[in-house]
């Protein structure tokens, strides 16, 4: 009897030992699936080298990306907790950070890339624009954000010793009446200032906006776009922030190196046809800095924001605990 109960004990443990042996050995392939949103225009084009091997950055990891043609839906999707990560125009990231919802500053993607670009060969730099019309595409919008700080930083008036004209909101139809001569003074950023300096043989950079904010605030740049992570995503997965950030900057370092390739890549991923989007990405200024270390940068520029327009960035100035 002694015998038999040996031999059932000795089964039992031999079919619990060969029943947890699968568990060990079967490998579960599901990839942690990251949403991440960008921008239709040149805050997408750095992103798009994290499309290759169907967005599979790591073994563990699954980039979802998505395009938006403008902001509104991607900070609603932000807000409602549905993307991971997102890059966005600056402002809007303090904006929506001071409106309360829950991001951190990752990165800047993309340094200042705006010009004044004039047909009129009267007009040598901003000591010209007196008495002129600036067309700027939007009431609000970053080139008209920087067109009046840095006018009002140079002593002149926006609407009294300059004009700006919002009348023509489109940038690419900005770009296309230049080239047609039909509006002479513009702001734009790229690639809307290669597609004009290609196509007309009049028109010329008149204000190098990077340049003239530099000589005017002390400062050496200003953050155009930037990548913000869900606070959710950045305390969940710290591991994994760690190698979105890291294939980030290969991404941006790529599109930099191989604009040609890059191109195909950023209109197969519909963000802008390879036409436009080709010869201005040297001109783009396209970085990859960890939001710590260009942080006086940012803050410095959200102050020259705020003393204009607080409303631009949400009412106030961010604290630092906006930055990852």
């Amino acid at each position: 009897m002694k015998h038999k109960i040996s031999l059932v004990f000795v089964a039992l443990l031999a079919m619990v030992a060969i029943g947890a042996q699968p568990v060990a050995e079967t490998p579960v392939d599901s990839p942690l699936e990251v949403q991440f949103a960008v921008m239709a225009g040149p805050t997408g084009f750095s992103s798009v080298a994290l499309n290759e091997n169907g967005g599979r950055i790591t073994e563990d990891i699954q980039i979802a990306m998505q395009v938006f043609p403008s902001p509104n839906e991607v900070v609603a999707r932000l807000a409602n907790g549905e993307l991971d990560f997102a890059c966005l125009p600056s402002n809007l990231a303090a904006n929506i950070y001071n409106k309360g919802v829950k991001i951190k500053l990752a990165a800047v993607i993309g340094n200042g890339m705006l010009s004044v670009v004039s047909s009129d060969g009267s007009v040598q730099g901003v000591d010209d624009l007196l008495g002129k019309t600036v067309h700027v595409p939007g009431a609000g919008s970053t080139p008209d954000q920087m067109a009046q700080l840095l006018l009002r930083e140079a002593g002149l008036e926006a609407g009294v010793d300059v004009i700006l004209d919002y009348s023509v909101a489109s940038p690419a139809q900005l770009a296309q009446l230049t080239i047609a001569g039909k509006v002479s003074l513009v702001m734009l950023p790229q690639p809307f200032v290669s597609m004009i300096l290609n196509g007309s043989k009049r028109a010329k950079e008149v204000v190098d906006v990077q340049a003239l904010y530099k000589e005017l605030s002390g400062v050496a740049n200003y953050p155009m776009s930037v990548m913000v992570v869900s606070e959710q995503f950045a305390e969940n997965h710290p591991e994994a922030l760690e190698d979105i950030l890291g294939a980030y900057e290969d991404s941006v370092a790529w599109v930099n190196a191989e604009p040609q390739a890059a191109g195909k890549a950023i209109e197969e991923a519909g963000i802008m046809k390879a036409a436009l989007a080709t010869p201005s990405i040297p001109f783009c200024n396209l970085v990859f800095a960890r939001s710590q270390e260009v942080k006086d940068e940012v803050q410095a520029y959200y102050r020259f924001l705020h003393s204009f327009s607080p409303a631009a960035i949400g009412g106030a100035v961010p604290t630092d605990n906006l930055y990852l």
